[in-house]
């Protein structure tokens, strides 16, 4: 019998925003996904949290990206990973 992975994603903010910046300008769309980005698989739930401020990460990553990924390593960002308790 074939076992199939079932996969869900999520954004915990605007996702029209986050689609306008992917498509319009890709940097800024990435740096919006870095900031709450959320994933589920058939026996976890993980979740990235940007530790900074979401309107300098933005900022940067429009005017100038290097800024942002350092913004980004300097200020980290927290993964958080939820398992269900096995019967």
């Amino acid at each position: 019998m074939k076992k199939t992975l079932s996969f869900q994603w999520g954004y915990r903010h605007s996702k029209a925003w986050l689609i306008f910046w992917l498509i319009c300008f890709f940097p800024v769309g990435i740096a919006l996904l870095a900031t709450g980005l959320q994933w589920q698989s058939q026996d976890t739930r993980s979740t990235i949290y940007y530790n900074g401020s979401r309107f300098w990460l933005c900022f940067w990553a429009l005017f100038f990206f290097p800024v942002a990924l350092i913004l980004g390593a300097v200020s980290g960002f927290t993964l958080e990973v939820e398992s269900p308790l096995s019967s």
